[in-house]
């Protein structure tokens, strides 16, 4: 089966200051807006494939649903989505293998300019695992409304999102329940420095590590499993070095990886190569 992933959002406490250090990375995104639930704003970094980062916020705090836990603690990447043609199909179709679902619920934002962008959205599994599957997406207004390459991305070395990194409590478990879900083939297994043993799936923009490090164990013990980093796609690392400033290389599952330097974003945005 084939997974569009439609964006990763990337909770931050300070929407204004989080935007500026993706601007000096050389990453500009764009305001867009406030939510339909009046308590979360977020700026939208786009890419010429449709993909993008959503740097979501809080106007204020409040009950909502958008990863509250992960705004206040600045935890960076914490769900994504996939885009589907029928969200009504794909309720239907993880209902059938014995998933959880919540959904179709409504959602939407009001960009500056006055324009309500309108979709309908889905969340599947327990509560314990529900940010390792991804929600699902189907727009009710235009796709163009909601998502547009940003400024200095556009024609640039970086395409869009490459893989989402997803630190599960038991790998192996999640990958099997992937494939059972989403027909994913046999991943790819190699230890990077940071992360472990990384499992990458073929064909598919989806990694998965374990809590084996310090960092991905307090991170694990905070917010459960989950996204844990967030990489961008290039077809020349070099290229993007030139545009970018990247940490060193490290060799990645069918290919080569490069972390952002940047105190505040850690090892939660890089950039892979393929």
């Amino acid at each position: 089966m084939n997974i569009t992933v439609d964006h990763v959002p990337f909770a931050c406490r300070d929407l204004e200051a989080t935007a500026s250090e993706f601007e000096r990375l050389g990453l500009v995104p764009e305001y867009g807006g406030v939510h339909g639930n009046g308590y979360t704003h977020m700026s939208v970094l786009g890419f010429d494939n449709d993909t993008y980062i959503e740097l979501i916020s809080e106007q204020k705090e409040g009950d909502h649903s958008f990863w509250p836990a992960h705004i206040r603690a600045d935890a960076g990447p914490a769900a994504w989505c996939i885009r589907v043609p029928d969200i009504i199909s794909e309720c239907r179709r993880l209902l059938n293998a014995g998933q959880e679902v919540h959904g179709p619920l409504y959602g939407s934002r009001e960009r500056e300019d006055g324009t309500l962008i309108e979709w309908d959205r889905a969340e599947f599994g327990s509560h314990a695992n529900r940010l390792l599957f991804p929600f699902a997406i189907e727009d009710r207004t235009p796709l163009s409304d909601r998502v547009s390459p940003s400024p200095g991305v556009t024609g640039g070395p970086l395409t869009g999102i490459g893989e989402v990194v997803l630190l599960a409590d038991q790998p192996a478990e999640a990958i099997d329940r992937f494939q059972s879900l989403y027909r994913c083939p046999q991943p790819i297994e190699i230890s990077v420095d940071g992360f472990g043993t990384v499992a990458s799936i073929p064909g598919v923009p989806l990694a998965v590590v374990g809590p084996v490090t310090t960092r991905l164990g307090e991170r694990m013990d905070q917010f459960r499993s989950g996204p844990c980093a967030c990489l961008l796609a290039t077809e020349d690392l070099t290229a993007a070095r030139d545009h970018h400033p990247l940490g060193e290389t490290h060799n990645w599952p069918g290919g080569r990886v490069a972390f952002f330097e940047s105190e505040l974003l850690g090892k939660r945005l890089g950039v892979v190569e393929r």
